[in-house]
């Protein structure tokens, strides 16, 4: 908030108290007297010092600023020295310098008995051991913290202004985040950048580093600095997080203590979690690496065995990672890629996975490397995944997992995904991993899908119909909703080939209200629901609805590949089918290409082939023929119904309009399709729509 905004708010609140509360830098004193210059007189301002600890000495100095002369020896005899004036405010600058329970006692005293027409307003580095909570529960209080405080953009642009410093917005922004907008910190940053514009600005900084030690650490117990630079590995602190890194107990006070000396912040409303400022954290950090280099990697260790144990994968993964603990690094990966995937984490996944190529992880591990060469599949990256599949498929297969599954189950269950020999293989190895994978895997729907994939593609449909049932059923126990959806557009397709439109329609809009209401619009398998549904609104008539997912299906074009190439050919065919309808020639083309290259790089699956033949052969007669580019949504509409036995009287009475009006259209869309025929529009648009 703007320093004007906030002199605004606290000259027209109507509380009786205001306080102030922010570490050294933010500026309280001088929002003070900016507040006191707006009340043209009417304030009283006292500046707290070590001396205010003796409560007598705190009332003859209030006295004394209040202009009631000596003598002012207690609370009473105060509030009568100040009960004449009208109106006024009582500024207190500098609470935290009273540690005297007896002083505190007297100030709370004071607040209580001020007259009505009198205000408070107080500042103070750590939380005031005042009547805060009273104050606040009965509505009297207005707080102002470091999220108040903290400069916005502009104003961190003025103030490098002042230093002679223009940045571009995206390096303010960038300056404004390092900082997190704490004044004295902007400033600082102007001096440095002054001096060096193209440094970056860290807590380690000369000038930075100078203020921090004077006015945020110096004289904390060495206790309470050594925890705070063991734990600078730390993104939020804890009492038990920092007792397992630290290996003590007595954490939890200390961060207490810290926190109410405004050294800390807290990190959220429960209390008993804190952050440091990250310039702070710079400063600590570099301290731990310049004294306790070994110590690190060790301290990194021990907050990943917390975080592990406490369930929280993202944060015990990266420190195992930044620990350097390859085998803790694989365990934990392995423990938590499914479910983390499952539930909307494909980047964080995709991250961990990245990490272990770093570090050569995984190489003595199937399962991990299995697993990386699906992430990276599913990411769109075919050559990092044919190399975590070659380093599975070269390792030993004999032996079983921490969860009961065999390797050679793992081993399986890739080989299936990958289809690289044939459906009957495909089959083969699906049935194989099912057998030997854990009961509770969540790996086993994938292979129930893959093997109804098998027959899908051989042309049994109602086996595969069967299988795509048990899929489902296997996905949704598991929580596994990305599955759930991509199995649902099977059966879709299923429905669509028996001639049952409705049960399709059915299957596609449950499958993409767990796609959007799951979060999974950017997943590979969300491709093919979006295909599906703009296939469906294409049938339908929709233009609107197919426009909007084909394009989130075309979006999702750059991670279908050969590394999963059934499902990824799907749709496609489904993408380039709803392109077509909607008149999009290019777009049909180059998605019919990506098409066309899988099933070159991966032959015998079933069917496939022949159906992106037709598709190509689709798009190349569309193209010789010219796009229905022009068809209204009206003659879109009507073109399923062209394909029944109804007559125009009839359609007309279905559609709500006349029999001209059905007639007209009829002959707007044989042009545009470049026929002349009933018949011939209906097998037209069979081509385009992919019925």
């Amino acid at each position: 908030m703007a320093r004007g905004e906030l002199v605004d708010a606290l000259v027209g609140s109507p509380t009786r108290v205001v306080a102030i509360v922010a570490g050294p830098g933010y500026g309280k004193s001088a929002l003070l007297g900016q507040w006191a210059d707006r009340l043209a007189g009417a304030a009283v301002w006292h500046t707290c010092t070590d001396a205010d600890n003796d409560p007598a000495a705190l009332l003859a100095a209030i006295g004394r600023a209040a202009g009631a002369g000596p003598g002012i020896v207690t609370v009473a005899g105060l509030i009568r020295a100040l009960d004449p004036a009208p109106a006024g405010t009582l500024l207190v600058d500098g609470v935290q310098v009273m540690t005297s329970a007896a002083s505190l006692n007297v100030l709370t005293d004071v607040i209580d008995r001020l007259p009505d027409t009198w205000r408070v307003g107080i500042t103070s580095r750590a939380r005031p051991r005042l009547p805060i909570a009273r104050l606040r529960a009965a509505g009297e209080l207005l707080e102002l913290g470091p999220g108040e405080l903290s400069f916005a953009h502009d104003e961190t642009a003025q103030v490098l202004a002042r230093s002679g410093i223009t940045l571009s917005p995206t390096a303010t922004d960038q300056l404004l985040e390092r900082t997190q907008g704490w004044p004295v910190a902007v400033s600082l940053a102007g001096m440095a950048l002054r001096a060096d514009e193209t440094r970056t600005f860290t807590g380690d900084d000369v000038f930075m580093r100078e203020y921090l030690r004077t006015e945020v650490l110096a004289g904390l117990r060495s206790r309470d600095t050594a925890l705070l630079v063991r734990c600078a590995i730390l993104d939020e602190l804890s009492g038990p997080l920092c007792d397992a890194v630290l290996r003590t107990r007595s954490s939890g006070a200390a961060l207490e203590h810290l926190a109410a000396h405004g050294v800390i912040e807290q990190a959220g409303r429960d209390g008993d979690r804190f952050r440091c400022h990250p310039l702070l954290r710079d400063l600590l950090t570099a301290e731990l690496h310049r004294k306790e280099p070994a110590l690190v990697p060790e301290l990194h260790r021990r907050a990943a065995r917390w975080y592990g144990d406490a369930g929280v994968p993202d944060q015990a993964i990266e420190h195992a990672h930044l620990a350097g603990d390859t085998a803790e690094l694989t365990r934990l990966v392995l423990d938590w890629s499914q479910h983390t995937w499952a539930n909307g984490g494909i980047d964080s996944v995709h991250r961990w996975m990245s990490w272990l190529e770093e570090s050569d992880g995984g190489s003595a591990f199937p399962a991990i490397a299995a697993h990386a060469a699906l992430i990276f599949a599913l990411v769109g990256e075919p050559a990092r995944a044919e190399r975590w599949s070659a380093i599975a498929k070269g390792a030993p297969v004999s032996g079983s997992l921490s969860d009961g599954s065999t390797v050679e189950a793992t081993l399986a269950y890739l080989d299936a995904i990958e289809a690289r020999q044939g459906t009957a293989q495909m089959r083969l190895d699906a049935r194989v991993a099912w057998e030997g994978l854990a009961p509770a895997s969540p790996l086993r729907a994938t292979m129930r899908h893959t093997e109804a994939l098998a027959d899908l593609l051989d042309g049994d449909l109602d086996h595969a119909d069967g299988l795509f049932v048990e899929a489902q059923e296997a996905a949704e126990a598991a929580g596994i909703g990305p599955l759930v959806g991509m199995v649902m557009c099977e059966r879709a397709s299923i429905a669509v080939e028996r001639g049952d439109w409705s049960a399709a329609e059915d299957a596609v809009r449950r499958a993409t209200s767990i796609v959007t209401d799951g979060d999974y619009g950017s997943y590979w398998s969300s491709a093919l629901v979006f295909a599906w549904a703009a296939r469906l609104a294409v049938h339908l008539g929709l233009r609107s609805e197919a426009v909007e997912h084909t394009r989130r299906a075309l979006a999702l074009r750059p991670l279908l590949t050969y590394a999963l190439p059934v499902v990824s050919t799907q749709a496609l065919l489904a993408t380039a089918q709803a392109s077509l309808g909607l008149g999009d020639h290019h777009a049909a083309a180059a998605t019919a290409r990506r098409a066309e290259e899988i099933v070159h790089r991966r032959p015998g699956l079933g069917d496939l082939p022949d159906r992106v033949a037709a598709l190509v052969a689709a798009v190349q007669e569309t193209a010789d023929q010219g796009r229905p580019d022009t068809l209204t949504p009206a003659e879109i509409r009507l073109l399923p119904l062209l394909a029944t036995h109804l007559t125009f009287p009839l359609i007309a009475e279905r559609l709500g309009v006349s029999r001209n009006t059905v007639k007209t259209q009829a002959i707007s869309t044989y042009r545009k399709l470049g026929v002349t025929s009933r018949n011939e529009a209906v097998a037209r648009w069979e081509v385009l729509d992919g019925s």
